[in-house]
């Protein structure tokens, strides 16, 4: 039988090239294995769940055979992945069986990050934090708790918060993978969350240094929007990347625009400057819902420059040639293509955001989609709905949590930084030993993932009681003082909402593909013991069973909105989202229990349907309309003292005072994968996948163009010291024109055949964006030298 194109890329969940989406064995017999002695049939069964090992939440299917998990297949019904599964996800076979997991309790019999450790039980182990916790509310000291999670979007993340509040602490740290983008909504929409992204819908998709393919919030929702058409569009989406090297996903566009690092917004503006001359602008949508882009007087007769006017002024084609290294020609031409291409979509990555002036520059960029109408529309920018879950129930706050929840946090983030974790390490690390008395991490490993591990050893250093709730010894966890090891993603239940990159509600449900260990524990059953033990307001905020009856319990609010579906094909979904645009919705199943079986069988829920009209899914801002000059932004600025204004940057035009003649390459770390600092680690077989290098494996490497390497006298395949002035580590050099020159391209993420990191997250000089809080990746200069 012969595929086309379409069949094909439907096949494999949206074409990756290499390794693939589906590409393991299935582990079906043979004929010649089943004709082998003593083979026999095992009973095999395939279960439906949701794959947490990253934040896109893909739905996937689980094959088992005799209570053995053999293979991961994406579910065809996720709305999401539609099928597809990215390396990672079918990889969580092997990480299941990882020798290297850890299995029961674990308490500290030596100094700190030494490694000894003593197996203990796991009602000892509750006990003994149950009591610690006792100790600090009877002291009347509940504020002395905080918890530091990692990426857990949906039921564990408001556990966490419950529980918290419940107890009586305002000290809730996130490691979540933060990228500004949130800061950047805002700002300028009043909408404090990250936005959604319509990419199956777009004419044309732009982005600025996002990872569409690799480390975005969801390479599959990428997959699949540009690797078939979609809604019966003659053609898919055309893609465009703007990025300092040539990535794996500047590999899969259709034009990659190469730029010189810190120079991402400056080419946006001067695509606006391009746009604004030739009146390609949607003047209807700007004068009917945004407000800063003429100049206008306030109230003292003081005139202010708007938008226009500073863009006109500043960002002229040639000058912002010379700033960016793209030709007039080019910039004109992109001008030219995203206004032809409508509904057109700017995605902003970090790249752009993890800089010195990352919100503006995050704004600057958002502002191509103000320009062209693209909010709350088909194929652009979207604010969806969370599923409409069934809450938590009633909350108890006694006397001691009200005392404790009138502390403000430790640490104050950044004006427009979320809960972020550098403010909280940095406060911590300055206190006195005890202000904090015991610390939770869930999923997180600052240690690894922060630009300043130094400061996280002195915060941890400052805490008598460190609890971890990783499956694997990573490096926070190895200074702790008790381990309480959750079990791995198909052993335990768990939900798995769709990342806020995918346009529609979507709720999946992760549930045990196989038998946890005997003596195993999930961390959300652990935390609602903890609560039961205390007893009290705590217990009573949290009156749940365990986390399969809470997730079942939250399910009543999707069956009793009367709105969306379990998961189903295309068909189905189309025809709930045009059954939901006329107003009508019918119900398929009339009982509850009809209802959460179906869910199980299927995956999850979806609501396919988005109201654009809803004036409240474009700003929900004081003025009413979207602003490109938010007033709390330039006041920042002004308090900050900012050497350059709103939309004006200096970054990046001018390298020679910034670059210090001992360190003369520019350190541009990325990541290889989706992984939010602390979620599980990869099982040591993805260290083959492929990335836009398909020769490199297992040893860390750098990219380096061929011309720097050969006046710094590196050979390709030559192991070199990545020196900064902060620190060093050991890399292979890898020659690649991809790479710009006079910089040095170091993936975040690998590590040496035995352990050791490679990590260019160390070597960053502390740079960061004042009003987000979030380090600047780009800003800092190292050296080669042979090791």
């Amino acid at each position: 039988m012969k595929l086309d194109r379409r069949e094909f890329l439907l096949a494999v969940g949206g074409g990756v090239a290499g390794l693939g989406l589906l590409g393991t064995h299935s582990g079906a017999p043979s004929a010649a294995q089943a004709a082998g002695p003593g083979w026999e049939p095992g009973i095999e069964e395939h279960l439906t769940s949701t794959c947490l090992v990253c934040p896109s939440r893909c739905g996937i299917r689980g094959r088992v055979v005799d209570g053995r998990l053999v293979r991961i297949d994406g579910n065809p019904l996720h709305p999401l992945n539609r099928g597809g599964l990215c390396p990672r996800g079918a990889a969580a076979v092997q990480t299941l069986y990882r020798p290297e997991r850890l299995r029961s309790p674990l308490v500290r019999t030596g100094p700190r990050g030494e490694g000894g450790w003593r197996e203990i039980s796991w009602p000892a182990a509750l006990d003994s934090l149950v009591e610690r916790l006792r100790q600090l509310r009877g002291a009347g000291h509940p504020e002395a708790l905080a918890v530091l999670a990692g990426y857990c979007a949906g039921s564990m993340d408001e556990l966490w918060r419950r529980f918290l509040r419940a107890y009586g602490s305002p000290n809730y740290c996130t490691d979540a993978y933060d990228d500004g983008i949130e800061g950047v909504m805002a700002a300028m929409h009043g909408i404090a969350q990250r936005p959604a992204y319509d990419l199956e819908r777009a004419g044309l998709v732009l982005s600025f240094g996002a990872p569409l393919f690799e480390a975005w919030w969801s390479p599959l929702q990428a997959q699949v929007a540009f690797g078939r058409p979609a809604g019966g569009r003659a053609e898919r989406p055309r893609f465009v990347q703007v990025d300092t090297r040539f990535s794996a996903t500047a590999a899969r566009a259709h034009e990659w625009v190469g730029v010189r690092p810190e120079t991402h917004a400056i080419l946006a503006l001067g695509i606006a400057y391009v746009l604004i001359k030739e009146e390609r602008i949607d003047s209807a949508f700007l004068a009917e819902h945004v407000s800063g882009f003429e100049d206008w007087t306030d109230r003292a007769g003081t005139v202010h420059e708007g938008y226009r006017s500073i863009v006109l002024r500043n960002y002229r084609t040639e000058e912002v040639s010379a700033a960016t290294g793209v030709s007039v020609e080019r910039i004109v031409g992109l001008a030219r293509s995203v206004s032809d291409h409508r509904p057109t979509l700017a995605v902003c990555g970090t790249d752009v955001t993890l800089s010195p002036d990352g919100l503006v520059a995050g704004m600057a960029v958002h502002s191509l989609n103000v320009l062209l109408g693209s909010i709350s529309r088909p194929g652009g920018v979207l604010f969806p709905d969370q599923p409409p879950l069934q809450g938590f129930g009633p909350e108890t706050l006694d006397p001691v949590a009200r005392r404790g929840l009138a502390h403000a946090p430790v640490g104050v983030p950044a004006p427009f930084g979320a809960e972020s974790t550098l403010p909280f390490a940095e406060a911590l690390a300055a206190a006195d030993r005890g202000a904090l008395e015991v610390l939770l991490v869930y999923y997180a490993n600052p240690l690894s993932a922060s630009p300043r591990p130094d400061t996280w050893t002195a915060a941890l250093e400052r805490v008598p009681l460190v609890v971890s709730f990783s499956p694997f010894a990573d490096e926070t966890t190895r200074h702790a003082d008790l381990v309480l090891p959750d079990l791995l993603p198909p052993e335990r239940w768990q939900d798995g909402p769709s990342p806020s990159s995918y346009p529609f509600p979507t709720w999946g449900i992760a549930r045990p593909l196989v038998a946890p260990p005997t003596a195993g524990m999930s961390a959300g059953d652990a935390v609602l013991q903890v609560a039961q033990r205390l007893g009290g307001s705590v217990a009573a905020s949290l009156p749940h069973e365990d986390f399969a009856a809470l997730l079942k319990a939250r399910a009543r609010g999707l069956f009793d909105a009367k709105r969306g579906m379990p998961f189903g094909d295309e068909f189905e979904t189309t025809h709930q989202r045009q059954m939901e645009e006329r107003g009508w919705w019918l119900g398929e199943h009339s009982d509850f229990e009809a209802f959460w079986n179906a869910l199980l069988e299927r995956g999850g829920w979806t609501d396919p349907f988005y109201d654009a009209p809803d004036p409240g899914r474009r700003r929900r801002s004081a003025s009413g309309k979207i602003d490109l000059m938010p007033v709390q932004v330039q006041r920042h600025l002004a308090s900050a003292r900012r050497p350059t204004g709103l939309y004006l940057f200096a970054a990046g035009r001018d390298e020679s005072v910034s670059r210090p003649a001992e360190y003369p390459l520019r350190l541009l770390p990325y990541r290889v994968s989706t992984l939010a600092s602390g979620t599980l680690g990869l099982a040591p077989w993805v260290a083959e996948r492929p990335t836009a290098l398909l020769d490199i494996h297992w040893i860390p490497w750098v990219e380096v163009h061929p011309d720097t390497a050969r006046e710094l006298g590196l050979t390709n395949g030559a192991m070199a010291w990545v020196i900064s002035p902060r620190g060093h580590y050991r890399a292979r050099v890898k020659h690649f024109v991809g790479t710009a020159r006079d910089t040095l391209a170091a993936p975040y993420g690998p590590r040496h055949p035995d352990g050791s990191p490679a990590n260019p997250l160390h070597l960053l000089d502390g740079a960061a964006d004042s009003l987000t809080g979030l380090p600047s990746w780009s800003s800092t200069f190292v050296r080669l030298e042979r090791a």
